[in-house]
């Protein structure tokens, strides 16, 4: 079984109906990535774990929530933070080559790699369930 961790923003930004959303609010943006990832995990019988991870969050300690079955949002304070929220998670795994991590970030692609998960942009991820 497989884990994967989605950079929240990037993908809000990368997928254009999720994108559209932000017209609304970015909190609808984010309940819309929530429900695709619900969609994604639905369609996928080799993925056990979905980690969100949106940064920004201004006050207080980053905070888990857990938004569906099998899916995790982690708010950071900061992009940096996020980033780093990311690595660690893939550090911290016993089995860091189970984990694919979305995003186009560049730093997030060469970092992961490094610390042995697979890596998929936005782009690719989304061609994955259409």
């Amino acid at each position: 079984m497989g884990t994967y961790i989605i950079d929240g923003y990037n993908a809000i930004h990368a997928i254009p109906e999720i994108e559209d959303l932000l017209g609304e609010s970015l909190e609808a943006a984010r309940i819309g990535l929530v429900r695709l990832l619900v969609v994604f995990r639905d369609s996928r019988k080799d993925v056990d774990r979905i980690f969100v991870v949106f940064d920004g969050r201004s006050d207080g300690p980053d905070e888990e929530v857990a938004v569906a079955e099998g899916i995790t949002a982690i708010f950071t304070r900061s992009s940096k933070e996020a980033d780093r929220k990311i690595l660690d998670i893939i550090n911290d795994s016993n089995q860091p080559e189970s984990i694919t991590v979305v995003s186009n970030d560049n730093f997030i692609h060469n970092n992961s790699r490094s610390l042995g998960a697979r890596m998929k942009n936005v782009r690719d991820f989304r061609r994955m369930f259409k």
